[in-house]
């Protein structure tokens, strides 16, 4: 069994490489760059980039699971600190 530590570990490794290909898969997408159309083409980039982001968009809600205690122990900190009200900057105008 992994450690937390290790878990953290892969889903970070994966986040990143999903990330990094859902984000140049877009930027293909969206420019075409003349040189790697039939390259592109011929690994069906919007596919890649659709399946890519799926597998993103669900390793993110993993990564939040993974933290839940994180974020309840900072928002409880939050709550009950008296440095957690806010105020709102006055305007440059």
């Amino acid at each position: 069994m992994l450690s937390k530590p290790e878990k953290n570990y892969y889903l970070d490794i994966a986040l990143l490489l999903f990330g990094a290909v859902s984000i140049a898969t877009g930027i293909a997408i969206s420019t075409k760059p003349p040189a790697l159309m039939s390259f592109l083409k011929a690994i069906n980039v919007k596919s890649l980039h659709e399946w890519s982001s799926y597998a993103l968009t669900i390793l993110v809600m993993l990564h939040l699971i993974f933290h839940m205690d994180w974020f309840k122990a900072m928002t409880r900190k939050k709550i009950h600190s008296k440095e957690s009200t806010t105020t709102i900057p006055p305007s440059s105008y």
